[in-house]
């Protein structure tokens, strides 16, 4: 409790607190002739949570219940008077402190008309400490923010958080609420909204999305003209309010989105050549196959290819797989240093023995088993004639 000792600044500080506590008074009651919204006295019964600074006022966190009286204007403002009681625990200590504020706040509403209507606080008091027989008085000013959301025009659960802070302690605390706030014996000033109908179409304002529609034109229930002329400036039967591709050719064929018809086509080349006995030179290193796949991979740049190595069943597994990766690998080369076609779209692979096309019994199904294959193939898209 040491630490609750008032200052002897105490007085002074109380003077400017009383002043920040009538200059909130007044700029509430000043702004009250400005109509805004209901306007009552309300009652705030609220429960929180209030932490303490414990190296300068000794004391535990501790919960809180409050109740708040006071009076909603016409406007943004309202002035309400809150006395709190606490429980907090003698830090470090046996037995706990009878804490208690009154506290005079000003709250400023940064939007009314939404339910969930969020406002600032601020605002000074007085505060006890008692235990034991001793009480120590305190000073304090407090601001924050909150946020009240309304079930209707008399019951609002309303939550806040704010910072407290002791003059005289020279300590500060965090202080969070939760209650409901009751507005009663006041009177609304809302006004009362006419709907009108400003362009005599039949159509509401409020919900009249072409509010200027000229005299006796039909409309849909939306306020708009009921003949909409629609506007499809490259004539593909697709409006331009719908139309992704809206400079189409005239004539051409489009799709629901506007967009060219299109036609797709797959290419492919293949590649097979023979090779001698035992041997892994191409024959013909200007064979037309080679020529050809070339041409298409130098077409369709984004065409890779997987030349593919086989050999006859003659000799161990192992020295044909070896003699099946020369030969495709003897071709790849062909079209990397001869062709100028880029290694990374190459790829040379053996396959032995593995995959035979012909009998390996007689020398004629030998023949067509010693072998290089290539398979490659895009697509391609053309505009629908």
């Amino acid at each position: 409790m040491s630490n609750l000792i008032s200052s002897p600044q105490a007085l002074s500080k109380r003077k400017i607190v009383a002043a920040i506590a009538l200059a909130a008074l007044c700029s509430n009651q000043a702004v009250s002739q400005n109509v805004h919204d209901n306007s009552g006295f309300t009652i705030t019964p609220s429960v929180g949570y209030h932490t303490h600074n414990a190296s300068k006022q000794g004391l535990d966190d501790s919960s809180t219940v409050s109740l708040g009286a006071g009076y909603q204007f016409a406007s943004p403002w309202a002035t309400e008077l809150t006395y709190l009681v606490s429980k907090p625990d003698i830090a470090n200590g046996v037995g706990e402190v009878d804490e208690e504020h009154l506290r005079l706040d000003a709250l400023y509403h940064l939007d009314q008309t939404e339910k969930a209507q969020p406002y600032a606080v601020f605002g000074a008091g007085i505060s006890e400490f008692a235990s034991e027989g001793v009480k120590v008085d305190d000073t304090l000013v407090n601001a924050g923010m909150g946020v009240k959301y309304a079930f209707n025009d008399i019951v609002a659960l309303r939550s806040d958080i704010r910072l407290i802070h002791h003059l005289d302690a020279h300590a500060t605390q965090a202080a969070m609420n939760l209650g409901v706030s009751f507005l009663l014996g006041g009177k609304s000033s809302k006004t009362t909204v006419t709907d009108s109908d400003s362009d005599n179409d039949g159509v509401l304002d409020r919900i009249d999305s072409c509010p200027g529609t000229a005299a006796n034109t039909e409309v849909d229930n939306t306020g708009c003209p009921s003949r909409k002329v629609v506007l499809d400036g490259d004539n593909d039967g697709i409006e331009d309010a719908k139309d992704a591709c809206p400079d189409t050719k005239a004539g051409a064929k489009v799709n629901a989105d506007g967009c060219y018809k299109m036609l797709t086509t797959d290419r492919k080349v293949t590649l097979k050549l023979q090779f001698e006995n035992n041997a892994a030179a191409v024959l013909n290193p200007n064979d037309p196959q080679i020529k050809a796949l070339s041409t298409f991979m130098r077409e369709y740049p984004k065409a890779n290819v997987v030349i593919e190595g086989h050999t006859d069943d003659r000799g161990s597994a192992a020295y044909n797989q070896a003699l099946s990766q020369k030969r495709a690998q003897a071709v790849a080369n062909i079209l990397i240093q001869q062709q100028g076609i880029d290694a990374s779209r190459i790829s040379a692979k053996g396959l032995g023995e593995s995959t035979p096309v012909a009998d390996n019994s007689t020398a004629q199904g030998r023949s067509q088993n010693r072998r290089v294959e290539a398979v490659v193939s895009a697509t391609t898209q053309t505009i629908a004639p």
